[in-house]
């Protein structure tokens, strides 16, 4: 059950770097799609850390509340 918890931030970590990284690699691409990758990338990225950060340990304050 904890490991569905993990699922959805380790997802968004693995398609940010992936954009992230293809936004540095595919330097033959127009410089509006590698741009877009990135924030794209970043984004994903920022999604699962507020996630990790902020939501999860509120989550489990409430769950473990009398």
């Amino acid at each position: 059950m904890t490991i569905r918890r993990f699922f959805a931030p380790a997802l968004c970590l693995l398609f940010g770097l992936y954009c992230i990284s293809w936004s540095i690699v595919a330097s033959s691409s127009f410089t509006q799609i590698r741009a877009g990758s990135a924030f794209l990338g970043v984004l994903l990225l920022l999604l699962a850390l507020v996630y990790l950060r902020i939501i999860l340990p509120q989550e489990q304050r409430e769950n473990h509340a009398p």
